[in-house]
């Protein structure tokens, strides 16, 4: 079985598919595959857990029963084939390739979210009437594309934790060297991160504008923060607790894979190595064919990172990787890091 990337044009053809925004079909595309099987090759047998949808796009599948008698079959084109292929979990038939066959494979729970969001007009912001602020800044939260990651039910919690702060021009919001302590979303102005080195002046990494997320790196890694993050200009932001954000964003948005995962997704075509160690750390023994980019440099060369594919973040022990892990999802671009890292891979 080989498999193919997704071209989200193709969703229009499969239910509940086609009910998907353009958007939506895009993020789905990315976590989707079209599988090529032979005739005579098994897609599932009965019993397994269903833990991809598969429609068929060329070709017909016939189900079979555990004797191996056959149940019926469907082809591609055919009404039945608009819908997913005995989608139950566990299967409660085997399914084969009659002849050469293209199914499109699709992740069920990554779909589940996606239509949660767009049945429901993204969030019903009626459900937080009681809010003390205006809903603007739900909305504008809710144009971050990571945040589709997250349970509809989860996203009602996180936004009444959230708590509003403001900033006038020059303020320091986050100082180097200080313990971790909120995740902030900038909703209006600019900010600038800066990092200060020994004997020299501070080194400008990033300016900030609305819709940026910051601070999450001191609380995943339990660090203290390792740049100041100042307003330019008067600014609003959002923040939460670092407990709360623990429990609600940290774990949805920075996705852990084993090393056999990984490298599967690498063996595809569709996943590259991220490595966010120190080039030092990096030369003693990275992964042959992975890109180095030390995570103090990830908000800077973000726009260099190929979108099209799935960044694996690496680094000794997990925690670097699970931080940037985080804020390349949180950014929009698509990133899993390898458990416990490198020295347990």
């Amino acid at each position: 079985m080989t498999a193919e990337t997704v071209d989200p044009v193709l969703f229009a053809r499969f239910e509940p598919l086609s009910a998907l925004r353009v958007d939506s079909r895009q993020e789905l595309a990315h976590n989707s595959s079209i599988e090529v099987l032979q005739a005579d090759q098994v897609l599932f047998r009965a019993a397994e857990p269903a833990t991809r949808m598969l429609f068929v796009m060329d070709g017909t599948v016939e189900y079979r029963n555990a004797s191996g008698a056959a149940l019926g079959q469907v082809t591609a084109g055919s009404a039945a084939a608009r819908h997913a292929l005995a989608h139950q979990s566990p299967r409660r038939v085997s399914a084969y390739a009659l002849t050469p066959v293209r199914c499109l494979s699709i992740d069920p729970s990554r779909l589940d979210i996606l239509l949660t969001w767009d049945r429901t007009g993204s969030f019903e912001l009626g459900e937080l009437a009681t809010a003390q602020i205006s809903d603007d800044w739900m909305v504008r939260l809710l144009q971050i594309r990571s945040l589709r990651q997250i349970p509809p039910a989860h996203l009602q919690t996180l936004f009444q934790r959230m708590q509003p702060t403001r900033l006038a021009a020059g303020e320091v919001v986050i100082q180097q060297g200080a313990e971790g302590d909120f995740f902030y979303v900038l909703l209006e102005g600019r900010c600038i991160v800066t990092r200060e080195q020994p004997g020299n002046k501070p080194v400008r990494l990033a300016e900030l504008e609305a819709g940026a997320c910051f601070g999450e790196e001191a609380l995943m890694s339990e660090a203290p923060r390792n740049a100041s993050v100042t307003a330019l200009t008067a600014c609003r932001l959002m923040r939460l607790s670092k407990d709360d954000f623990h429990s609600l964003l940290s774990k949805p948005l920075a996705q852990g894979i084993t090393r056999a995962q990984a490298e599967q997704l690498i063996a595809s075509g569709r996943a590259r190595w991220l490595d966010v160690r120190l080039p030092a750390e990096y030369q003693h023994n990275g992964l042959p064919g992975a890109l180095n980019l030390p995570l103090f440099m990830l908000r800077m060369k973000l726009s260099t990172l190929d979108p099209s594919v799935t960044w694996i973040t690496t680094c000794d022990n997990g925690q670097r990787s699970a931080v940037a892990a985080f804020v390349l999802n949180q950014k929009g671009l698509n990133a899993v890091s390898l458990e416990a890292g490198l020295g347990h891979a």
